[in-house]
């Protein structure tokens, strides 16, 4: 498979590293930040010969280069190592690269035309006719001990531009001509009107599929669907874009079935994807890709500015790893220029995307972060530790035990890995192993209590473990009546409590004697005694709080 993608100097990019996705790579930003031209990058690195295999388009498995790029004298002058792409095997071992370098080239036949005719060139060596006529490349290079290569990787890739397909509707009826597509077989065609009734949420029966192309060229061509309501002449550019993605598909999973053992998978690149698609449509065609592309050994790579398919996508990554070694499943790259340089951030959050997107300061999300915590007894013993932040956050009055929260958490990514998550301090590792380690380092927003154990404890404990000359034993205590014997005889294990479960023992104890917990000073003691543990947390709390409010564009605590 493909792994990445290293830019040197090409373009607007300098020295910018991509990891292609295992199954699916989403390419955004703003426009003329690059996007299309790192589609056109990947997709002109490989090939495969038609005599090798066909698409259900007819067409060999590369790409149109003039389809690709249009070069400048100007700005795309001559040089080598322009980027990289390597590949490699299921594991991640690199096993096959390429380097680029970039020319302009004579065309074949304007250098035979000129030999035959006898021009005379200019001065400087070249006919001025030749120049004009000259054609920008992309050239790969491969140099192993003593062999070198031009050759492109020998894989398999489909291009579709979909902004740029013609519309049928704007064309004279007279220069379309059409064809039945011939399916391999009929599980092929039904597959193909399965999915496109299901992406387009379509009733209507399909009884035709249709392959035209609009006068002279075949680059005004398309897929044609007739169903019992209407006829291919008829179809919106969604359905015509839509036609030309299940083919390619449908191209790749033929081309598997042909080469058997042979087969090592194919890349399918798509230039905005949301073109004419609805929402609804782009999400489904989404989870289609990854099914497919799991099943195909594909990769999938593919841009758009979709705020809703931006959406769930950032929903689907909230578990990738950030290491700079590891491809993930789905990789998601934004690109912007908002800081007048052009950055290329990976798998970042969806509230920054969309702030970018819509051009939105990221100031004016004044909401606080929620935060949920297992119990009131949590809620009580947080307070005290982080007094100077509570103006920044929403201590939801929740009663939710860890299990479900742990549940709910991840049921939810999109939602929950914006709050912050403050557990007892019992809550054991097995326990927070249920959330996936990439999710929990990604997101940072889960924290401990300190103590080890629940609140209600961690304050009994303290106190039946206190020297008899601690100050606190002579303060407000005494006053009060509370010596060590009598929490020994009245603590949450006497029988005052008798008949509960140990913790529900520990709970009851707690609030029977919450009221005199604030005169006696009880927390600034246990705070000042744990003061390595109180300090650690309220750094961890800082840090998360942080962490959420970058994206979530919420203020942040300096």
């Amino acid at each position: 498979m493909y792994k990445s993608i290293q830019i040197n100097d090409f373009r607007l990019f300098k020295n910018q590293k991509i990891l292609l996705g295992k199954y699916l790579t989403i390419l955004s930003g703003r426009n003329s930040t690059g996007k299309s031209t790192i589609l056109g990058m990947i997709a002109n690195s490989g090939e495969l010969k038609k005599k090798d295999g066909v698409t259900y388009f007819s067409k060999a498995f590369r790409s149109d280069f003039s389809e690709l790029f249009k070069g400048s004298k100007t700005f795309d002058v001559v040089g080598a190592n322009r980027f990289l792409i390597t590949l490699c095997d299921d594991d991640g071992n690199e096993t096959d690269y390429r380097s680029f370098r970039t020319a302009w080239q004579q065309k074949d036949k304007d250098r035979k035309s000129r030999a035959s005719s006898g021009d005379v060139s200019s001065s400087n060596g070249n006919d001025i006719s030749d120049i004009k006529r000259e054609r920008f490349r992309i050239i790969p290079f491969k140099k192993e001990e003593n062999k070198r290569t031009e050759a492109k990787f020998n894989f398999p890739v489909i291009y579709l531009g979909l902004s740029r397909l013609f519309p049928l509707g704007e064309s004279n009826d007279e220069l379309i001509t059409a064809n039945a597509i011939t399916f391999k077989n009929e599980e092929h065609k039904q597959w193909f009107i399965t999915n496109y009734k299901m992406i387009l949420s379509m009733q209507s029966d399909v009884q035709d599929i249709t392959n035209y192309s609009i006068g002279e060229t075949d680059k005004k061509s398309g897929i044609g669907i007739s169903t019992d309501h209407y006829d291919y002449l008829t179809n919106s550019s969604g359905q015509d874009n839509l036609g030309q993605i299940l083919l390619a598909l449908l191209s790749f999973r033929k081309l598997k079935e042909e080469r058997g053992m042979a087969w090592d998978g194919g890349i399918l690149l798509i230039d905005e994807i949301d073109s004419t698609l609805h929402p609804a449509a782009q999400n489904r065609l989404i989870k289609l890709f990854i099914k497919e592309a799991r099943s195909n050994k594909l990769q999938i790579i593919l841009t758009t500015h979709s705020i809703s398919l931006l959406r769930d996508i950032c929903g689907r990554i909230a578990y990738n790893s950030h290491d700079e070694n590891v491809n993930n499943d789905i990789e998601l790259y934004y690109l912007t220029n908002a800081n007048r340089r052009l950055e290329i951030k990976r798998n970042i959050a969806f509230t920054e995307i969309e702030s970018d997107l819509l051009v939105s300061s990221v100031v004016q999300n004044t909401n606080k972060i929620k935060v949920y915590s297992e119990d009131a007894e949590a809620r009580w013993f947080l307070k005290y530790l982080i007094p100077d932040y509570l103006c920044y956050v929403d201590l939801l009055e929740s009663f939710i035990g860890c299990d479900s929260l742990i549940s709910m958490y991840n049921a939810d990514i999109y939602y929950f890995g914006n709050t912050l998550i403050v557990f007892d301090g019992d809550v054991s590792e097995e326990q927070l192993n249920k959330i996936p380690d990439a999710t929990r380092q990604n997101l940072g927003n889960i924290l401990r209590l300190p103590g080890g154990k629940p609140p209600e404890q961690v304050i009994y404990e303290y106190l039946l473990n206190l020297d008899s000359d601690h100050a606190f034993w002579s303060g407000t205590a005494s006053s009060l009546g509370f010596t060590w014997d009598y929490f020994k005889e009245r603590g949450p294990l006497s029988d005052d409590y008798k008949g509960k479960k140990d913790r529900d023992k520990y709970k009851a104890w707690f609030n029977n004697h919450r009221q005199y917990f604030e005169p006696t000073k009880l927390m600034d003691f246990w705070m000042q005694d744990n003061k390595e543990v109180t300090d650690a947390f309220k750094r961890d709390f800082l840090q998360a709080y942080n962490c959420i409010a970058k994206r979530t564009a919420t203020f942040e605590i300096k």
